[in-house]
């Protein structure tokens, strides 16, 4: 674990010098930000489609900011690495790495900020019990898979247009081939504990409108992360590669 950020802070930051790198080489890529409303930017995280900013938060999987600004996962944390390993991350397996998904309901209202930004919780309208939990399963499945090293079930939680422009950045910058491949080569080594943090949710809440949603959930020590999801053919999928800490909630 490293000192000095939260347990799972070092894979998000990862992840944001990964794309950040790649985006350096990758000139000329309109991103896309319909998969995340403008109104609700400060739920950015690490998506490919919002890799192009850099608001630098400082939360362990993302940081709400102020302003349309995307988030970069972290930026002040610790830094772990520039590029894929020779080696490639060591696989855990699931047992090692997940924690069971709790899902307490509630609604956004437990998560409102007195006088702060909820835009998130605002968003849309609440889902429903069955809604949440299918939701929260995605979520949670996504993160275990990650940890496990389960590329190619990572792959198939994220929506199509996440997936497609992390390919294209990849083979742009270094070659690597496939949504499985690019997990795998930049995604640094870190120990089942730190894993077994990311998979710790509490969801209790899913707001959304259409074919977007977020859903809300408590992580470790309390913290409260919302994590922007796409319904694609009655399946919601992950738009971005980490969850965003709500300030204040």
């Amino acid at each position: 674990m490293i000192q000095g950020t939260r347990p799972f802070a070092a894979l998000a930051v990862l992840i944001a010098t990964a794309l950040a790198a790649l985006l350096l080489v990758a000139c000329g890529s309109n991103s896309d930000s319909s998969e995340t409303p403008s109104a609700t930017t400060n739920g950015a995280g690490t998506s490919a489609e919002e890799s192009s900013g850099s608001q630098g938060g400082t939360g362990s999987q993302g940081s709400q900011g102020n302003g349309s600004a995307p988030d970069q996962a972290g930026q002040n944390g610790e830094q772990g690495g520039n590029g894929p390993s020779d080696e490639g991350p060591k696989q855990h397996t699931v047992a090692e790495v997940s924690v069971p998904l709790k899902v307490s309901g509630g609604g956004s209202k437990q998560f409102y900020v007195k006088n702060g930004d909820n835009s998130i919780q605002e968003f849309g309208e609440e889902g429903s019990e069955a809604e949440l939990e299918e939701a929260a399963k995605a979520v949670h499945t996504f993160f275990v898979a990650r940890a496990a090293g389960h590329w190619s079930e990572a792959c198939s939680l994220m929506s199509a247009s996440l997936t497609e422009r992390l390919v294209q950045l990849a083979a742009k910058s270094s070659g690597v081939q496939g949504c499985g491949a690019f997990l795998e080569a930049f995604t640094t080594e870190l120990p089942a504990a730190a894993w077994r943090e990311l998979t710790t949710m509490d969801a209790g809440s899913l707001r959304q409108e259409g074919e977007q949603g977020f859903l809300i959930y408590t992580g470790p020590g309390g913290t409260v992360y919302s994590m922007p999801l796409r319904d694609e053919d009655g399946q919601w999928k992950v738009t971005s590669l980490s969850a965003t800490e709500l300030l204040g909630a």
